[in-house]
């Protein structure tokens, strides 16, 4: 299963699962923290199906309309499913402070650690898969959805932890704490995660402003350019990288010294072909464009 749409079709199948199993549990036994888990799984169903139909527009090659590809569109839906993950997160933080202002509420501690070791140890098996099965495809769709079930799958950690300390208190004389545990879990878990999708909106805004590309894949252009420059002792070269999803755009000008070796078609293209050879190690879509010329202006 290494086809990006049937991975994104088992991450929503997994995520209505656990969407369901925690709504359930946490209705029947009136806890904010499942209930939480359950709505952010739910959720992620919905930007689950947002993805697999994104990956299907994507596959279906539109020239006429994006005559540069259609792999733009990655990074606004990652953008957008991150910031669906802020509001939920911001409104049970707010919803947990109000929980634990007006006095708490009474949980089954015992049903909420078996719902919450089900739910961490299934959603890390999934996290797991999907990474696996990220490093075959390079899918970012896959990328995200596995950052999503990472999350869900902390969250379910710190639920579990929150139960064990709440099924703790129950046989000490703070007993009377308990009440204030389930609201507490919720203001703890919902205002950690918050980082996680903030960190990511940036990432994915940098692709969107078309902003310079990630060192890893910048330092290995820069070192190729610089060897070829002085391998043909070209007067200067510029190098602009980019990324947008799973492509990565390089525009590459060699300024070429009027009284130095001038290059013919075919020996530029030979040039190409080295260079596009040397940049094997990146795995990503490439749209490579490499231009010579006599005169500085047209290379910056």
């Amino acid at each position: 299963m290494n086809n990006e749409k049937q991975l994104l079709k088992f991450s929503v199948y997994g995520a209505l699962f656990f969407a369901l199993l925690a709504i359930i549990w946490g209705v029947i036994e009136n806890s904010k923290i499942i209930l939480f888990d359950g709505i952010y799984s739910l959720i992620s169903v919905g930007l689950s199906m947002i993805s697999l139909f994104t990956a299907s527009f994507m596959a279906k090659q539109d020239f006429d309309r994006f005559p540069y590809g259609k792999e733009m569109i990655e990074p606004i839906i990652i953008l957008g499913k991150f910031l669906v993950i802020t509001i939920l997160c911001l409104f049970a933080f707010f919803s947990g402070v109000s929980t634990l202002l007006s006095g708490g509420q009474e949980v089954n501690a015992g049903s909420g650690l078996v719902y919450a070791f089900i739910a961490t140890v299934g959603c890390y098996v999934v996290h797991i898969f999907l990474v696996k099965k990220q490093k075959v495809n390079g899918s970012g769709l896959v990328e995200a959805e596995s950052q999503q079930w990472l999350m869900d799958t902390f969250l379910s950690l710190a639920v579990l932890l929150g139960f064990v300390l709440s099924l703790g208190l129950g046989y000490t004389k703070y007993s009377h704490l308990t009440p204030y545990m389930d609201p507490l879990m919720v203001i703890l878990v919902s205002g950690y995660f918050l980082k996680v999708p903030i960190t990511n909106m940036g990432l994915q805004i940098r692709e969107v402003l078309d902003m310079k590309a990630d060192t890893k894949y910048l330092d290995l252009c820069q070192e190729i350019v610089a060897e070829i420059e002085k391998e043909y002792q070209f007067k200067e070269s510029f190098l602009r990288v980019s990324k947008s999803g799973p492509k990565l755009f390089i525009e590459i000008d060699f300024v070429v010294a009027p009284e130095g070796w001038q290059p013919n078609l075919a020996e530029q293209d030979n040039i190409r072909e080295e260079i596009l050879s040397k940049m094997k190690p990146i795995s990503l879509k490439k749209w490579l464009n490499v231009a010579f010329t006599n005169d500085r202006k047209w290379a910056v």
